[in-house]
């Protein structure tokens, strides 16, 4: 008794070391790395600040269910959820991104509570190491991007789904409501919760002895699913251009025929199941993926193939679950033709992909006998020993380039320099006097907006910074730039105003100029 005590007490410890870890790889640093603050995570935390301050969005909806952000709509549960964060930290880099940070958290806990339910408590922590060290999952969670509360909504209504041998009524409703959450959290989700809940749905009645006990909790979770997918529903039928603005602009179904719609279709979905997406490359925009390695660390590679071997042969509901999740996470990036292969749409790979590399650590203990009869066990015990020195060797060449090499090469892909420029300028500029900011940029006027915690009230009448003229996109500060006349700064490029003398250059991490303001008019 004692000693089963102690073990207890072991493996507490030893998951709350684990969550910890994912916590601290994930929450150090998060002002600085990803360096610089992509403009679309700059959106959120300026929405969030509008929302938190006044309940109106950027464009004046009173707590709209989607708000509008550089033209387009997109879903406001990050937006939300991240207001709490911003009346505890202000309206910060760290703040904005801490909400995704906790989810790729949460997301370690969740996938233990999976496998611990499907096969135990040593492969509950199995899948939570693995989950916390994915690359897929840090890069992810150390941004604001609303993609990764996906890897915690879906696992979260697969575990209530398939929670207990028999499903009952509350854990149906649970499950429906996280695929709720997916339904608004991502627009890619519009396909894929409806997609997995209806399919997962399926797995259990036919995986079900007795199907009469699953009348009820399944009719509660399609009634609250609908329920709750009606808002959306309704936004897309009454709002279709704002609502699908964005996935008309890179889904495949463009009016091509069927047959060449087909070829694109396969061709992008088996390209998220190749190795060079999987183990080599990965996604190759670096706000998806570092330089180091894919989307999966290598040492999970033979572990998914014996896994899927295992679901295969063994075809238990655990089985099943798992090869439809794993089959299905690919879907709606497929539908899409933009940066295909693509980390963010086919996020739904994680932590299905952990979860079958530790049915595939379990398949090799039950396969150990057949290897004792076929295979030296010098050989085998070679073979252990380097998987676990990849298993300690990638993870730390990845986490050395995530923290030392990462925020350096990939600065210019983070927008950087606009911090220290909007800085500048508060410091040294008199509000009162005039501003011009380059056309050659995207969106700079979101980086004064949060940077400088405009007050909304104030933009709102006629969305504008006073003082501050943004010159239309593309429009270079050489054809407006003046020594006549009133008292300017711009704002430019290194490569603007090539004779002139900066008053201030922004350096990237490199070293190399990014932005530099530049006097004009009166001196």
């Amino acid at each position: 008794m004692a000693e089963r005590k102690f073990q207890a007490h072991i493996h507490i410890a030893s998951l709350l070391m684990l969550i910890l870890f994912a916590f601290g790889l994930r929450s150090i640093g998060l002002n600085d790395n990803p360096s610089g603050f992509f403009r679309d995570e700059a959106s959120k935390g300026y929405t969030s600040y509008c929302l938190m301050t006044t309940g109106q969005d950027m464009s004046g909806s009173l707590y709209p269910l989607f708000v509008k952000e550089h033209e387009r709509t997109t879903s406001s549960l990050y937006q939300y959820i991240t207001i709490p964060f911003l009346y505890g930290f202000g309206l910060t880099e760290f703040a904005v991104r801490l909400p995704a940070c906790l989810a790729g958290t949460l997301s370690v806990l969740v996938g233990y509570l999976i496998a611990k339910r499907w096969w135990g408590s040593a492969a509950g922590l199995w899948a939570a190491a693995f989950i916390c060290l994915s690359p897929w999952s840090l890069l992810l969670s150390r941004w604001a991007n609303q993609s990764i509360l996906l890897s915690l909504w879906v696992p979260l209504a697969v575990y209530f789904l398939f929670r207990k041998d028999k499903i009952s009524a509350i854990d149906s409703i649970l499950a429906a409501l996280f695929f709720i959450l997916a339904l608004y959290t991502y627009a890619t989700a519009r396909l894929m919760a409806p997609v997995l809940a209806v399919v997962l749905s399926m797995v259990l009645i036919l995986t079900s002895k007795d199907k009469k006990t699953l009348i009820i909790p399944l009719s509660c979770m399609g009634a609250f699913f609908l329920l709750g997918a009606f808002p959306m529903a309704y936004h897309l039928v009454s709002q279709p251009e704002a609502s699908a603005s964005r996935l008309s602009d890179i889904s495949i179904f463009d009016g091509q025929p069927f047959s060449s719609l087909m070829m694109e279709f396969v061709s992008n979905y088996f390209t998220h199941l190749s190795p060079s997406f999987l183990f080599i490359n990965g996604d190759v925009n670096l706000r998806h993926n570092t330089l180091s390695f894919g989307q999966v660390h290598w040492y999970l590679a033979p572990l998914l193939i014996a896994g899927v071997i295992q679901a295969f042969l063994r075809r238990s509901r655990t089985d099943v679950v798992l090869l439809v999740w794993l089959f299905c996470f690919p879907l709606a990036a497929a539908c899409t033709r933009e940066s295909i292969p693509h980390g963010l749409r086919s996020i739904y790979a994680v932590p299905v992909i952990q979860l079958m590399s530790v049915n595939g650590l379990l398949a090799l203990k039950d396969w150990r006998v057949l290897f004792d009869q076929h295979i030296s066990p010098k050989l085998v015990r070679a073979l252990l020993l380097i998987w676990m020195a990849v298993f300690v060797l990638f993870p730390a060449i990845y986490l050395y380039d995530l923290f030392a090499r990462y925020p350096i090469y990939s600065a210019p892909d983070w927008e950087y320099g606009y911090r220290d420029a909007v800085d500048w300028w508060e410091e040294n500029w008199l509000p009162q006097k005039r501003v011009v900011v380059t056309g050659i940029a995207q969106n700079p006027e979101i980086f004064f907006l949060f940077y400088s915690r405009y007050i909304p009230q104030r933009y709102f009448p006629n969305k504008k910074i006073d003082r501050v003229e943004f010159l239309p996109m593309g429009q270079s500060v050489d054809a407006t730039y003046s020594f006549q006349g009133e008292a300017t700064i711009y704002l430019t490029r290194p490569f603007e105003l090539p004779a002139s003398q900066p008053e201030k250059v922004v350096l990237m991490p490199n070293g190399e100029p990014v932005w530099k303001w530049v006097r004009g008019g009166e001196q």
